[in-house]
């Protein structure tokens, strides 16, 4: 499937809603759905006509928001479930039944939605572990940029970051992306003794990548702004395929990864679209302080990569 390169947050949500107008419409599942942000991101998506909602929790609580707060529901499904851990597992069970191609979470723990994600009886488990990659669209960069990951591993060891690569490397095929440029972080631009994991990057990352990935470049270790700007690597003599031209930041921690990607998102006012990896669906979920633009352009790209994965096969 060939399609042109989705560079930025609005060519996100157009290209989800024309993957819709070409009658592949995503159904989207909600765990716990009596949360008024998770409705009304949810709502506005529907009425761009990328998505179909699906709203699994209490009944009167998900009514009696909407209503609250002018919001139309009147076109989705409602499901009545008053307990918390039955209404996630009635959305997993709708993934896993091929009656939705997204779930998203609601009013619960991430940790617990992923727990009933990964139990074997549904069989949503891929072979590689769940990781969340966060897509923004900053402000004086020249296309979306992942960085991975922010919200499941706190520290993975090789295995795992390897992992947590490919599932960004599937993203950006969602995307369009020919090739997808990886850079690996670090704080300097060539191994260091202090900085221990630029060695497992070189000895396994790397050469794995390039083994494994078609069609990847992949560079590092990189700091974050010689991944970003040839203006800032020019003066450094630093050079690379990937230089000042990243796809891909592939961190070492949850905790570089949160700083990172809130700071732009905060002081930089960049478009955070983020998506849970790993599973055989996507699975989406929003944050009280993203923005309704954010909101959207992270169920517009679990949308867009449900349906690559789907249309392609070439799923995780």
């Amino acid at each position: 499937m060939t399609v042109e390169p989705i560079h930025s947050s609005d060519q996100l949500i157009e290209r989800a809603a024309d993957i819709a107008g070409q009658g592949r419409k995503k159904r989207v599942a909600v765990a716990v759905a009596q949360d008024i942000d998770v409705i009304a991101a949810v709502s506005e998506a529907a009425a761009d006509g990328f998505l179909e909602g699906m709203l699994v929790g209490e009944a009167t609580g998900i009514e009696r928001l909407a209503s609250e707060n002018a919001i139309d529901v009147s076109g989705m499904r409602i499901i009545n479930e008053r307990d918390t851990d039955r209404a996630a597992h009635v959305v997993v069970n709708l993934a896993a039944n091929g009656e939705a191609d997204v779930i998203m979470k609601g009013f619960l723990p991430t940790s617990a939605l992923l727990k009933i994600v990964l139990d074997k009886r549904y069989g949503l488990c891929g072979k590689n572990t769940l990781s969340h990659c966060a897509v923004l669209d900053i402000p004086g960069y020249h296309k979306l940029l992942n960085l991975t990951d922010g919200g499941v591993v706190v520290k993975p060891d090789s295995e795992q970051k390897f992992q947590i690569l490919e599932n960004a490397v599937l993203v950006g095929r969602a995307l369009g992306l020919s090739p997808v440029k990886i850079a690996i972080s670090a704080a300097y631009d060539k191994p260091s003794e202090k900085l221990s994991h630029a060695f497992s990057d070189m000895d396994f990352i790397i050469p794995e990548a390039m083994k494994k990935l078609e069609d990847i470049v992949i560079q590092g270790p990189l700091p974050f702004d010689l991944a970003t700007s040839k203006a800032v690597a020019d003066p450094q003599q630093t050079e690379g395929p990937v230089v000042g031209d990243a796809d891909i930041y592939l961190v070492d921690s949850i905790e570089e990864c949160n700083i990172v990607a809130k700071s732009l998102i905060q002081f930089a006012r960049a478009v955070h679209a983020g998506v849970i990896v790993g599973a055989k669906v996507p699975i989406s979920l929003v944050s009280r302080t993203d923005t309704m633009k954010n909101k959207k352009a992270s169920l517009a790209l679990a949308c867009v990569l449900s349906d690559y994965i789907s249309h392609t096969g070439k799923g995780i």
